[in-house]
């Protein structure tokens, strides 16, 4: 099974509800590129560079773009600094490194100095020992996790970014633009019963 195919259905986080609009403000700022030619605002340059390593391994470049074509590093980034709370941040930052120490500590290096079957071993470590998000509606939580859940919330955050993106909802995926064009004074005879459609 494609990797992608199976990641298409997640689109919430923490309960925050994401409008198509900010989601597309924050993916117009982004540049595209595989090397960090950007300016982190919440993560450091090595935490950002980190980001970048994850995300291109998990949403890595096929017959489509991948995660950093459409620079989903920099949407992560962006959103943590345009969205969520100053403890959020902490937390994700925070969780880029305790990530960071994993890697050192099992092979000795950081993760963006490991080959790539290290660092996908690493993902699917930690893609398996992550619990789900918290329950929560309306940005309301119904339960708080052990720890910072930085994975799950990368992860989410990744997918966001990929499937918002212009690129891919122009060129790749069935772009349908909502709300869509608005006609405000259709013949009932041209639409009968189906007025709703």
């Amino acid at each position: 099974m494609n990797r992608r195919e199976a990641l298409k259905g997640t689109a919430m986080i923490f309960g925050y509800a994401l409008t198509g609009s900010t989601v597309a403000a924050l993916m117009q700022s982004c540049e595209s590129g595989a090397s960090l030619g950007w300016t982190p605002k919440v993560l450091n340059k090595e935490q950002a560079q980190i980001l970048s390593q994850i995300v291109d391994r998990v949403l890595p470049a096929t017959d489509s773009p991948g995660a950093l074509d459409v620079g989903v590093d920099q949407f992560i980034d962006r959103m943590l600094a345009n969205v969520f709370p100053e403890v959020i941040q902490n937390g994700f930052a925070g969780g880029i490194d305790s990530f960071n120490d994993v890697a050192k500590e099992q092979h000795g290096k950081d993760f963006v100095k490991l080959e790539g079957e290290k660092q996908d071993a690493l993902i699917r470590e930690f893609e398996e020992k992550s619990g789900p998000l918290p329950g929560s509606m309306w940005g309301f939580s119904f339960g708080e996790p052990t720890e910072f859940p930085f994975y799950r919330m990368m992860k989410e955050l990744a997918l966001i970014g990929y499937f918002h993106s212009e690129k891919i909802g122009k060129e790749y995926l069935a772009y349908n633009p909502i709300p869509g064009p608005y006609e405000g004074c259709i013949p009932y005879s041209d639409v009968g019963k189906n007025w709703t459609e």
